[in-house]
């Protein structure tokens, strides 16, 4: 299925772009990105934002080829239940997080989302352009940012890299201007996925067209002679102490599972799973809630990958960052 760019009316000199990550947006719906949560924490300032929401399952056979690569995604799995410890509770990370990892063993998908994904930046900045020139303002005062959950960090870290040094987009930050004016990324698996990846490197098509594998990792930015100027002014990272796809297990920080950029502006949230038995706890939330058990007498466990949650947790740093 062809993808076609969303277009908008400009309300005021803001717009926000939400990038969905496995299972987000599985109904295609509105309801599927947290905008009444964002409204929220932005209060007043909601109204002066175009919102665009980027929904990739447009590849409609995305379950469907997900089956073509069960020798691929069962490595993966596997080599994520070594990192995490080899345990049953690593057996159901394992699981939810090969969810969120398996489309890095699918080049053609990686650059079909990444080719929508520029389209629709270019119909963004094109439609900021637009309400600038009709009101006669500046158009660098008309400005962009992403919020992105989960594998949609991935792809809107890959895409960042590919806007910062491919000419063909006309969206490198010192070259063509385009500068968004903040980039969030809420539990970003791409520490994850490098890791992950570079353990089965032999599975993994396509390397060179994945900045998540390359060196260093780092800021998205365009070099020019010595200067380097990134692809967003402001760059936020955004996890809990408790979700495994944001690099944490259990109140532990994973070095090798945490995205550490340097000059990202670091935040994570401290999450509670439950008195009982947080293991169990964890493994519960991950796999659909569980037994009440698990998270203490008569409470269910908290995802702890929650994307609406993450949206309320963080207002304030929301408002923060992108009014």
């Amino acid at each position: 299925m062809a993808f076609t760019p969303v277009t908008r009316s400009w309300p005021g000199k803001r717009a926000v772009m939400f990038v969905h990550g496995i299972g987000d947006a599985s109904n295609g719906g509105a309801g599927a990105f947290p905008v009444d949560q964002f409204r929220a924490a932005m209060g007043a300032q909601a109204a002066e934002f175009a919102i665009y929401s980027f929904n990739y399952d447009f590849i409609n056979d995305w379950a469907a080829t997900k089956t073509q690569f069960g020798a691929g995604i069962a490595a993966l799995k596997d080599a994520l239940k070594i990192k995490f410890g080899g345990d049953a509770v690593a057996d159901t990370i394992s699981e939810y997080c090969g969810d969120v990892l398996w489309p890095v063993l699918n080049g053609d998908i990686r650059l079909a989302v990444r080719d929508a994904f520029v389209a629709q930046l270019i119909q963004i900045h094109l439609d900021g352009g637009e309400a600038a020139l009709d009101r006669g303002d500046d158009p660098l005062e008309y400005e962009v940012s992403i919020i992105a959950h989960s594998l949609g960090c991935f792809h809107t870290y890959e895409v960042l890299w590919a806007i910062a040094t491919n000419p063909q987009y006309q969206l490198r930050p010192a070259s063509d201007n385009f500068r968004l004016r903040t980039a969030i990324l809420m539990a970003s698996p791409v520490q994850l996925i490098r890791t992950v990846a570079r353990g089965i490197s032999a599975l993994v098509p396509d390397q060179t067209t994945l900045a998540t594998l390359g060196n260093p990792l780092g800021l998205p930015a365009q070099t020019v002679g010595a200067k380097a100027t990134t692809v967003a002014r402001r760059f936020v990272s955004i996890t809990g102490s408790q979700d495994p796809v944001g690099g944490h297990l259990l109140g532990k920080l994973q070095p090798w599972g945490y995205m550490a950029l340097d000059g990202q502006d670091s935040v994570i949230n401290t999450q509670m799973l439950g008195t009982t038995d947080p293991g169990a706890a964890l493994a519960a939330a991950l796999s659909g809630g569980g037994a009440a058990g698990a998270a203490g007498a008569g409470l269910r466990a908290q995802d702890p990958h929650s994307w609406t949650a993450y949206i309320e947790r963080n207002a304030a740093k929301l408002l923060q960052v992108l009014a």
